[in-house]
């Protein structure tokens, strides 16, 4: 495919995302009655004061991906993140992927049922791309992963 963009990951997304989605059985036997109770108890996302953190980021990333307002710094990550990825390192995949795709914006926010993760949609000229972030749950909310999902081409786009 002439304009294929390599799934960038700057850091695994964390398993808690994957583990909070919890499914019980749906059985009437007494002893799926618990796993049914940690079920409902499971989080049913990020806080308020993460959600804002989460969105604070999210604009961060993309202001960088733009290159207006300030460039990504080793103090926007967590120290388990800067071990796997310099910003320097997302910043230059941020450059590749921005060329492949073209100018963006921020369009939404999906939901998440982490607690301290979410997703994002980037509306490109030539592309959607879905961005994940996670944060630390404790302020300063830093990030501690970062995933561009593969993106979706606007009609006719591919072709150009």
């Amino acid at each position: 495919m002439k304009h294929r963009i390599p799934t960038v990951l700057a850091a695994a997304l964390l398993a808690a995302s994957a583990a909070s989605s919890v499914f019980a059985a749906d059985d009437s036997s007494s002893a799926n009655k618990p796993a049914a109770a940690a079920a409902t108890a499971a989080p049913s996302g990020p806080s308020e004061a993460v959600q804002k953190a989460l969105d604070k980021r999210a604009k961060a990333i993309v202001d960088a991906f733009e290159g207006v307002g300030s460039a990504l710094t080793a103090d926007m990550f967590s120290a388990e993140f800067n071990k796997q990825a310099t910003p320097e390192q997302v910043q230059q995949a941020m450059k590749q992927l921005r060329t492949a795709v073209g100018s963006c914006k921020l369009a939404g926010r999906i939901n998440s049922p982490a607690p301290d993760g979410s997703a994002y949609l980037l509306d490109c000229q030539k592309a959607f791309v879905p961005i994940e972030i996670g944060v630390e749950e404790k302020a300063p909310n830093k990030i501690q992963s970062l995933l561009f999902r593969a993106s979706f081409w606007r009609l006719g786009a591919a072709a150009q």
